[in-house]
Parts: structure tokens; C-alpha cells; sequence
């Protein structure tokens, strides 16, 4: 299925709006530097009242690198953020939180300005740009109800002047506002981003109508190799006047040469011929590149074109292939090899990237490989 036949509350705010800032890799980062500013803060400041004074910056190196986990996880060219990867970030917070607590047994403090739940809290939202809804919901309430009785039952005894439910209200409502707050975020983005995509250009380009300077030399030489074999037997018979045994021998002969030409320049595809002229390795021994809509071709044509265009691009080593799978969809790997910085390669193909996911299904960067599904007609 492609991005676009997706229902809302199973796509990330990433997957729909890759380009933006609120979607990138600096989101968790500036949210571990909050956690590092406010965590710290706090820790120093009642250090003299507790009993254990390293927990502290224990738990705030642990929900501060629950951030940095995400960003090392979704940074750009990377598969999407799994299961795993989100499972690791919200026990690292809530093992923050429940260490944070453990700190405060047999000290009196200030419950309202803990600093945990707020923490916690961001790690939760740092994953908001990167899980669909669903995962935020499920995975972020899952996190809360496995660590928040323990940080209750920690600080309860030590906390003076609050009744049970505001206890809970403090160490609960917080994370539980941060679930809320990156789920509104996730439907806003998602919500937003969709019509945009879906009402993009109705134009079918055609992808014989332009054709560039190269192309249609290398049709000129391929026109000339065919003539070049029929039309000097033909102005040899009319300046004979009559027709030898060895002509019709000859011409029998090149007239299986041009059959044989013929017939093999049939059964190349659109992307044998953009590899014929734009030195591009393409396996397709099922010849699945014919079988790829209109706009599928269109956004492969044009990211193929954009790799070429890289500076530091080595074209010989763009290899494109195409291979069956079970259930009827095809596989297609893109392979390539560019040498340019990274944050310069990425603004140069995110674009087409962009484009190709609208058409496609399960785009990834793998291995330094662009992978992608056509789902079977």
C-alpha cells in the first residue's frame, strides 16, 4: 500500500512532511537539552537535602540520552523509527523517572517542582514527528502505567501536605499530557499534509516528450546502424538493374540482422532505454519496470536523473534492480554510490525522495541502498 492509501493514524508526521524542521533530527536534541538545563538545575539545587545526590544526574543522563537515542534512530536516509528503537527510548525515560524517585527516599522535597515527570514527559513527545499515532498512543500509555507506580510509591512517603490524588495527578498527569500533546501534534501534521499530497499536480508527464539532447543522439545512432546496412544493398541492386542469386542470399541475411535488431530493441523496457543512454545498471530479467504506472515512473525517472546530477556521482555505480516477490509485488533496489556530504546529498535528492514515497510503498534507506515495493495490480 502506498503512502497515500494509508489511513491518517498509520503514518508519522515524518513519513507525510519529511522536509521540515519540526519532522527532522534536531527535535529530540533540543528536547535533551531542556532535560540537561531543567534536570541539572534542580539536582544541583537540592543536592544538600538528599540521600543519594548522584541518582539525580543518573536519571537525567538517562532520559537526556532517551533523546539522543532518537536522534542517532532518525536521522535522514534511515528507516523508519521500529518498535524497537521506541520501546528502548521510553524505558530508558521511565527508567530516569522511577531512578529520579528512588533519589528522593528519606528526603522532604518540593513535589511540584520535580523535575522527572517533566522529563519523562519530553521523551514521549521527542517521538512524536517519528511514530504514527496509533504507536504513540499505545507504546507512550504502556510506558506510563509500567513506570509511574513505582515513582509513586518511591516519593509518596517523602512528599508532605498532598493527599494521594494529587500525588498521582503530579506523577501521572504529566507524562500523560506529553502522550496527549505528541499525539495532537502527529494528527495535526498528518492531517494537514495529506490534501497537499493528494491534490499535488494532476499532469501526467509524458515520458517520451522529453527527451534529452542525449537520448535523441543515441536514437540517431541506432536509426543509423540500421540503415547502414540496408541502404547501400539497395543502391547497389538499382545501379545493377536486376537481381542476382547473391542478392536475395544478402538480403535475406540482413533482413534477419534487422529482425534480430528489431525484435531485441522491442522487449527493452522505458528504464533499459534511460539506462542505455544515462549509464545506469538496471536488472529486470521479468521485464517488471513495463509493468510501473505512469507516476511511478515519473518519480523514479526523476530521482534517477537527480542522482546523476550529483556532484561526485559515479554513474557506473547507479544499479537498479527489480525482482518478483510472492505475494506478486515487485522489489526495487536502487544502489548508488555519491561522494558528497551528507547534508548536501540529502537537500539535493530529498525532494524526489519525497515524491517517489507518494507513489511507492515501504521506502527505506538500507545499506546504502534506496529499496521500495510496487504493490502487485
Amino acid at each position: 500500500m502506498t503512502l497515500l492509501g494509508r489511513r491518517p493514524s498509520e503514518l508519522s508526521a515524518q513519513q507525510v512532511d519529511p522536509l521540515s524542521w519540526v519532522t527532522g533530527p534536531f527535535v529530540p536534541l533540543v528536547f535533551a537539552l531542556l532535560i540537561l538545563l531543567h534536570g541539572l538545575t534542580v539536582a544541583v539545587v537540592t543536592l544538600p537535602d538528599v540521600r543519594h545526590p548522584f541518582a539525580q544526574f543518573g536519571a537525567v543522563a538517562l532520559c537526556a540520552g532517551a533523546c539522543l537515542v532518537i536522534h542517532a534512530a532518525t536521522r535522514p536516509m534511515r528507516p523508519p523509527l521500529g518498535w524497537g528503537a521506541a520501546i528502548v527510548v521510553l524505558l530508558l525515560g521511565g527508567a530516569g523517572l522511577v531512578l529520579s524517585a528512588i533519589g528522593y527516599i528519606g528526603a522532604r522535597f518540593t513535589i511540584e517542582q520535580w523535575w522527572a515527570p517533566i522529563a519523562f514527559a519530553l521523551v514521549i513527545a521527542s517521538l512524536s514527528p517519528y511514530l504514527p499515532l496509533r504507536r504513540i498512543l499505545g507504546l507512550g500509555f504502556a510506558a506510563i502505567a509500567v513506570s509511574t507506580p513505582f515513582a509513586y510509591l518511591a516519593v509518596a512517603p517523602q512528599v508532605p501536605f498532598w493527599g494521594p490524588i494529587s500525588i498521582v495527578t503530579i506523577v501521572v498527569g504529566v507524562p500523560v499530557l506529553g502522550v496527549l500533546a505528541a499525539a495532537v501534534f502527529s494528527t495535526t501534521v498528518v492531517r494537514r499534509m495529506l490534501p497537499m499530497l493528494e491534490h499535488r499536480s494532476q499532469v501526467l508527464v509524458s515520458l517520451d516528450a522529453a527527451r534529452s539532447e542525449d537520448a535523441e543522439a543515441e536514437e540517431r545512432r541506432r536509426l543509423a546502424e540500421l540503415t547502414a546496412r540496408a541502404v547501400p544493398f539497395l543502391e547497389e541492386v538499382a545501379r545493377a538493374g536486376r537481381v542476382t542469386s547473391r542478392d536475395r542470399v544478402l538480403a535475406g541475411q540482413i533482413a534477419r540482422q534487422l529482425r534480430d535488431d528489431l525484435v531485441a530493441r522491442s522487449t527493452l523496457s522505458w528504464l533499459d532505454t534511460l539506462a542505455a543512454t544515462d549509464r545506469v545498471v538496471v536488472v529486470d530479467p521479468e521485464r517488471r519496470a513495463d509493468r510501473m504506472r505512469v507516476s511511478q515512473r515519473t518519480a523514479l525517472r526523476a530521482l534517477l536523473t537527480a542522482v546523476l546530477e550529483t556532484p561526485g556521482a559515479d554513474t557506473g555505480s547507479v544499479l537498479v534492480e527489480l525482482r518478483g516477490q510472492p505475494d506478486g509485488s515487485t522489489a526495487v533496489a536502487l544502489s548508488l554510490d555519491i561522494d558528497l556530504p551528507e547534508g548536501r546529498r540529502i537537500m539535493h535528492l530529498s525532494p524526489y525522495y519525497l515524491t517517489l514515497r507518494t507513489a511507492v510503498s515501504d521506502l527505506r534507506w538500507d545499506d546504502g541502498k534506496l529499496r521500495f515495493e510496487l504493490p502487485a495490480e
